[in-house]
C-alpha cells in the first residue's frame, strides 16, 4: 500500500519526468475537497448576506453594507485532522494556523460602502506518513525512514464596493449592487528526501452581486442575494533546491547528459454561483438559506460540477446574545473514477452551530460545524471557528 502512495506522491511532483530531453513541463495540482473548508461559517450559519464581518472577503459584495460603519474582524480556524481524505491511506490536516483564517474591514462614504478582506481559500497538507528507503543492494528497505511533507495553500486578499439605490428608487425597500477584486496567492511546498521544492503565484478573480431586502413590518424583512465569482487560473513555477537532473534516456556511447528542468504547476479556482435568502420570522427569529454551485466541469473534465445547500435558524435572545442551529452539505464527484471510494466517501453532512456575544462595541463569534454523523469516511472531521470583532 505505502508503495503505491510512493508512486502517487512522485506522480505529482516534479521529481518524475516521462519524456526525454525535457526542459519544461506542467503538472496539475491536486487538491482535496476537505481544504477548502467551511469559509463563510460564521455563528449565524453559512450565509452569504448575513455573516460576521471577518468573512467579508467570502460574502457577496452587495451585502457588506449591512455592517456598521468602521467595522472590523479577524477570525481563526482550528480543524481536526483527518486520516484518510483520499485512496491508499493519504490523509490530511491543516497548516499555518499562525495565519487568521479570514479578516475584514468596512467603510461607508454616502451611499456607498468599501471593504477590504483576507481569507484562506484552501489550507492542506497530503499526510502519507513515514516512507521507508531503499537502495540498490538494500530493495528491501535500509532500517531507515524519512516522511514527505506536502503541504498548499490559497490565500486571497480582497477590495470590495457597493452602491445602494433605495433612495435613488425612492422605496424604504434595499437594493444593492456590488463588486470584489481578489488577489489570489497560491503556494506549495514539498520536502521528499533531501530534494525541497516551492512554488508560488499570483492570480485574480473578480465577484460580482446584487442584495435586496424588502420590508414586511417595522420589525421584520425578507432578504435576497445572487452573486457570482469568476474562474481564476495559475501557473506557478517549481523551484528546487536541485533543479538539475539527468537525461533519463541518456546516449549508451556518450557520457550521461544532465539538463535544466523547469517545472510549472497548474490550476485553477472554480466560478461559483451563490444564490441566498433570509426571512424575519419574528424580530427574535431568523431563517436563513444558501444554495452554492461551484463550476469544477468548466477546469476539470472528469469532475462534476459541484452544488453545496446550507441553511441555519438564528435566535436573538436580547441585543447581547445570539445562537444559530443549520447543516450544511456538500459533495465531490468524479464521472469515471477507478476507485469508488472516492465518489462514495466524499459527501459531507455538517451540522452548525453558534453563539455570538456583542459587549458594547465589540463581539466575540464562535462557530462549530461537525460532520460525523452522516458524512462519508474521508470527510469526517470538527472545525471551530472563533471571530472578534469591532465597531469604532
Amino acid at each position: 500500500m505505502k508503495n503505491l502512495v510512493w508512486l502517487l506522491v512522485l506522480s505529482n511532483s516534479i521529481f518524475l519526468f516521462s519524456q526525454t530531453n525535457i526542459r519544461q513541463g506542467k503538472s496539475s495540482v491536486i487538491f482535496f475537497p476537505q481544504g477548502y473548508g467551511v469559509k463563510l461559517l460564521n455563528s449565524s450559519g453559512n450565509s452569504s448576506i448575513l455573516n460576521d464581518v471577518s468573512n467579508l472577503g467570502f460574502m457577496n459584495p452587495a451585502s457588506i453594507s449591512e455592517f456598521e460603519n468602521y467595522s472590523l474582524g479577524l477570525s481563526y480556524q482550528f480543524n481536526t485532522s483527518i486520516d484518510e481524505t483520499w485512496i491508499a491511506d493519504i490523509g490530511t490536516s491543516r497548516v499555518y494556523n499562525f495565519y487568521p483564517q479570514s479578516a475584514g474591514g468596512v467603510i461607508k462614504w454616502n451611499k456607498f460602502a468599501f471593504g477590504l478582506g483576507f481569507g484562506q481559500k484552501y489550507n492542506g497538507t497530503m499526510d502519507i506518513g513515514e516512507i521507508q528507503i531503499t537502495t540498490v543492494p538494500n530493495p528491501d528497505g535500509t532500517g531507515e525512514f524519512f516522511t514527505p511533507i506536502i503541504e498548499k495553500s490559497i490565500h486571497s486578499y480582497s477590495l470590495s464596493a457597493n452602491y445602494s439605490f433605495d433612495e435613488l428608487l425612492q422605496t424604504k425597500n434595499k437594493f444593492i449592487l456590488g463588486f470584489r477584486y481578489n488577489l489570489n496567492r497560491f503556494k506549495e511546498y514539498d520536502e521528499i528526501g533531501e530534494l525541497v521544492g516551492e512554488a508560488e503565484d499570483f492570480f485574480h478573480s473578480f465577484n460580482f452581486g446584487l442584495f435586496s431586502s424588502l420590508s414586511l413590518d417595522e420589525a421584520r424583512n425578507i432578504y435576497f442575494g445572487f452573486s457570482y465569482e469568476t474562474k481564476s487560473d495559475f501557473e506557478a513555477k517549481f523551484e528546487t533546491n536541485s533543479d538539475i537532473i539527468q537525461n533519463p534516456d541518456p546516449d549508451p556511447i556518450r557520457p550521461p547528459a544532465y539538463i535544466q528542468v523547469e517545472q510549472y504547476l497548474i490550476g485553477s479556482t472554480p466560478a461559483e454561483l451563490k444564490i441566498d435568502c433570509g426571512v424575519d420570522v419574528t424580530s427574535s427569529i431568523k431563517f436563513l438559506l444558501n444554495l452554492t454551485t461551484l463550476f469544477w466541469d468548466d477546469q476539470i473534465d472528469n469532475v462534476k460540477d459541484q452544488v453545496e445547500f446550507s441553511t441555519s435558524a438564528l435566535y436573538l435572545f436580547n441585543e447581547q446574545f445570539s445562537s444559530s442551529l443549520g447543516f450544511y452539505v456538500t459533495d465531490y464527484k468524479f464521472k469515471e473514477t477507478y476507485f469508488s471510494q472516492l465518489n462514495t466517501e466524499l459527501n459531507a453532512f455538517f451540522i452548525t452551530t453558534g453563539l455570538k456575544v456583542n459587549l458594547n462595541k465589540f463581539s466575540v463569534d464562535l462557530a462549530i460545524a461537525d460532520s460525523h454523523l452522516f458524512s462519508g469516511d474521508f470527510r469526517k472531521q470538527t472545525i471551530g471557528k472563533i471571530a472578534i470583532g469591532v465597531q469604532l
